[in-house]
């Protein structure tokens, strides 16, 4: 009788040291994975000149649509782009310009202007998050009718202005091939 009993203690001895094992891996992994959450997810606040900088991503020309949509992203590092529903100004400027006969891209004149006159397109960026210090994003610039210019290969410059009136550089985009 003793022999089983003896082994039973043995046998409680065994459970309790793996469950104190099995603990403290437990407590070392959690400790791990919270420093690893508390270093990596604390990421400095990017900081970005108060002038805009503006940079050109991407066309994008929806199938069996006669509009065409440019990409750019910005930032701003006092984050104040946008203009008020009640202010009529505009704050951001495409150019557009085609290649000429030598292949060179010039300004598209307007025909519809008596003088030399490019044709322009103004928008208005509204508010964003008000408050908001190093400010970035994307601006999708649509132009509805595209068939209207007349021509298939063209490149645009953009500019966009904060409510500061800091301008940003001004950016040419890639060439593009209209699809009709």
């Amino acid at each position: 009788m003793i022999l089983p009993l003896l082994l039973e203690e043995k046998m409680n001895t065994f459970e309790g040291t793996s469950s104190i094992i099995a603990m403290k891996l437990i407590r070392g992994i959690f400790f791990f994975v919270l420093f690893g959450l508390l270093f990596f997810g604390c990421k400095p606040q990017p900081t970005f000149p108060v002038e805009p900088v503006l940079t050109f991503s991407k066309f994008l020309q929806p199938t069996g649509s006669d509009s065409l949509r440019i990409v750019f992203s910005f930032t701003d590092g006092d984050g104040d782009i946008g203009v008020s529903q009640t202010d009529t100004d505009s704050n951001m400027v495409v150019t557009v310009y085609v290649p000429d006969a030598t292949g060179h891209f010039v300004v598209l004149d307007n025909i519809n202007t008596p003088q030399a006159d490019s044709i322009m397109y103004t928008y208005r960026i509204p508010h964003l998050t008000a408050g908001q210090v190093g400010l970035e994003g994307d601006i999708y610039v649509t132009n509805e009718h595209k068939s209207f210019i007349g021509r298939d290969t063209l490149q645009f410059n953009a500019f966009l202005l904060d409510q500061a009136h800091h301008k940003s550089n001004l950016v040419r985009t890639q060439t593009v091939i209209l699809t009709h």
